[in-house]
């Protein structure tokens, strides 16, 4: 097997369970301080049966996004083998820039551009149904990975042997969209294409849209922009966008009882305190909503799984 395979997911030992890097990231943070790092094996069973077992490496996961040039990503342990049914070799059955003889160009295109990020997407689903026997309470110490969609739930293990991937985890789009703006071209970033769940297959560059072109009542689309902190409320707290839309200002407000609900809220508190935070990054799955004064604009999300904070500062903006 390649070192350059792209490894979507792997599987934390301590944890036990099968996670995205994205995922892993949000683990990481989540838990208390003094933080250790994670192990990870292979995300095929057959692997971790092998003596030694396949280790993976994770690179980046306990860094934010603002605080490396590297997007987080697993990759391979050259120093130990794979099982022959492993996920990761029907990877590189397609690794080939030649059409393969179900492809046309485009879809040829789109194949070699999505082959240049370490974790991509191809179906999204905004409104998961909860899985059957998901547990609905976190272990006592231990974080819990079925938020928001966990890439080891029987779907999206299945997606991935039929060569698709998919999540309903938010924050990992968001990082396959962050990685495909920074790592292709124009003409590739064009390419890629988007199944969203309930709406058909869209560009990926569409499902993200600029808060700044947000309209009132729309909800199928990511919104993003940046945003400065105005305010703290408890574990509470007030996003103002730089943006406005319709010449109002934009606010995005989540209560104190919220983020007490929140699986995630020690990861999302650490990081609203950080002090070299010029602003925040703001990607959300939302409607945007006349305020009760109609002087202003909220964002309103009905779930903390639909937003993804990235703290940033302005002398190293990105989009």
């Amino acid at each position: 097997m390649s070192n350059s395979t792209s490894i979507a997911r792997a599987y934390c030992q301590q944890l036990n369970e099968v996670l995205s890097i994205a995922e892993a990231r949000r683990a990481f943070f989540s838990l208390p301080l003094p933080r250790s790092r994670f192990d990870f094996l292979c995300s095929s069973e057959a692997c971790r049966n092998l003596s030694p077992k396949a280790k993976i490496t994770a690179v980046n996961y306990d860094k934010q996004p603002s605080d490396t040039y590297h997007a987080a990503h697993f990759r391979l342990n050259p120093k130990y083998q794979h099982a022959p049914d492993c996920e990761w070799l029907d990877a590189q059955k397609s690794d080939t820039d030649e059409m393969l003889p179900s492809e046309n160009e485009e879809t040829a295109s789109g194949r070699r551009a999505r082959r240049k990020l370490h974790d991509y997407i191809d179906v999204f689903d905004p409104n998961p149904t909860p899985t059957e026997g998901t547990p609905k309470t976190p272990t006592a110490g231990k974080p819990m990975l079925h938020d928001g969609g966990s890439s080891s739930t029987p779907d999206a293990l299945a997606g991935s042997r039929s060569g698709t991937h998919r999540t309903s985890s938010l924050e990992r789009l968001v990082e396959c969209y962050r990685m495909a703006k920074q790592e292709l071209s124009s003409e590739e970033l064009k390419s890629m294409k988007l199944r969203v769940v309930g709406e058909g297959e869209i560009p990926l560059l569409w499902y993200f849209r600029s808060i700044g072109f947000g309209k009132l009542g729309i909800s199928n689309r990511v919104l993003h922009g940046g945003a400065m902190l105005v305010g703290r409320y408890g574990m509470g707290f007030k996003l103002s966008f730089y943006d406005k839309v319709e010449g109002k200002p934009v606010f995005l407000y989540v209560s104190k009882d919220e983020m007490g609900e929140y699986r995630f809220r020690r990861y999302l508190d650490e990081m609203l305190k950080r002090e070299d935070a010029d602003y925040f990054r703001v990607y959300a799955l939302g409607q945007l909503a006349l305020s009760p004064s109609e002087k202003s604009i909220d964002l309103q999300i009905s779930d903390l799984n639909q937003l993804v904070l990235i703290p940033g500062r302005k002398a190293s903006s990105q989009g």
